[in-house]
């Protein structure tokens, strides 16, 4: 029994000391960083006000490097790269009296400004005076969240709506060291409707 005491006195004596030795010692000190740094490891992207709210913009920003892309791609691409063509075609969704009424604007060009999946605008690189044209077909709902298939009686429970429909695509941007990087980003496609509950 006394050898218990005395290893128990020994044992607090022992956590006593290193304890008070431990906090006369300094505090760890990282350095810091000495300047602001921005967090942000790519560029402002200057966008124009035209664009907010959307995930693309098809204006042409007043800083665009256009000189520097086109003097990238001096020489490297001899032929007109394929670019699709919005063409007219034939209503391929069925008999036109099954439409839902979801109105859409549909425009196809290029893009000059790009918001990535990671949520940072990045630069869309375009030349198309030395045949490097990234263009890309959009289609928008002119009105989201208003009713659709007007003409048919929903279940009582829910109601129909348009709903604004992304697909991911791969643009090549500016990387903001004189070369470029692939990057995905989330368009507009088409506007479809859709059932909800109702609250």
């Amino acid at each position: 029994m006394s050898v218990g005491i005395i290893f128990v006195c020994v044992v607090v004596c022992s956590l006593h000391i290193t304890y008070a030795e431990v906090s006369k010692r300094n505090q760890f000190v990282y350095p810091g960083p000495i300047k602001d740094i921005d967090i942000s490891k790519y560029q402002t992207v200057n966008k124009p006000d035209s664009c907010d709210g959307l995930t693309y913009c098809s204006v042409k920003p007043n800083d665009y490097p256009q000189e520097r892309f086109n003097k990238m791609y001096e020489g490297k691409i001899l032929e007109p790269m394929f670019q699709p063509i919005a063409l007219q075609v034939d209503d391929r969704q069925g008999d036109p009296a099954m439409i839902n009424n979801c109105e859409t604007n549909v425009t196809f060009g290029p893009l000059y400004t790009v918001l990535s999946q990671s949520g940072e605008w990045r630069t869309v690189i375009q030349a198309p005076e030395k045949n490097f044209l990234q263009a890309a077909r959009l289609e928008t709902c002119k009105e989201a969240d208003t009713p659709c298939f007007l003409k048919y009686k929903s279940p009582p429970n829910l109601r129909a709506t348009c709903r604004q429909q992304y697909n991911t695509m791969e643009f090549l941007v500016d990387d903001n060291k004189g070369g470029t990087e692939k990057i995905h980003a989330d368009l507009p496609i088409c506007c479809s409707c859709h059932y909800k509950t109702k609250d």
